[in-house]
């Protein structure tokens, strides 16, 4: 289970501001393609199930691709928790499957993950690309914690949105809220997570 607080940042100026005022230097960053399938009778999202491929790139260091299958997502009072399994896969099987979903059930024959999903999907029409969007992350360690600050570009908008895994995230928010308000920096609850946010056209 992946507990995380999550906050929204109205503007760039607001998220730029955040990270100044972290007071460290950034620890790495990540470029994102974050790419999400489904059964073509949407067999996984009726389960509560979210099948995500991210490709990544990260600072000085060879790009990676993942899978992630996600469920029983909540997000409540800007505190989000979900079960997900990842596994890594190779970049070129990756760059297959999204250009072609057909062979999601040919790479998850040797794919533990990708054939775990495959059986609980039993997507007999096969599986579609549902929605897609990159998102730019810059990761802090502030205190002792992972901070990490988000840029999210959709077709549809742009979205800003600071993450924080943790054990006690109610502490967690206070601290970061804390820091927020000294500097006057604008923010909210995340309302959505990225996923929702994408499928509906929202960047709440």
């Amino acid at each position: 289970m992946e507990i995380e607080v999550k906050l929204r940042l109205p503007t760039e100026e607001d998220t730029a501001k955040l990270e100044r005022s972290l007071g460290c230097p950034l620890h790495t960053s990540e470029d994102q393609e974050n790419v999400f399938y489904d059964g073509a009778n949407r067999e996984l999202i009726g389960q509560g199930l979210v099948f995500r491929i991210r490709l990544i790139q990260k600072q000085d260091r060879e790009p990676i691709a993942v899978v992630a299958l996600k469920g029983n997502a909540v997000l409540v009072d800007g505190i989000a928790s979900v079960e997900e399994e990842e596994e890594e896969i190779s970049l070129d099987l990756a760059k297959q499957i999204i250009e072609d979903p057909n062979h999601i059930h040919i790479v998850a024959q040797s794919h533990h993950l990708l054939r775990k999903i495959v059986e609980r999907g039993s997507c007999k029409g096969g599986f579609i690309q549902v929605g897609r969007f990159r998102n730019e992350r810059h990761k802090y360690r502030w205190n002792e914690y992972t901070v990490e600050v988000d840029r999210t570009t959709y077709p549809h908008g742009v979205a800003y949105e600071v993450e924080i895994e943790s054990t006690d995230p109610v502490l967690a928010k206070e601290r970061i809220t804390a820091l927020m308000h000294q500097n006057g920096i604008s923010f909210g609850n995340s309302q959505r997570n990225k996923f929702e946010n994408m499928v509906l056209g929202s960047v709440l």
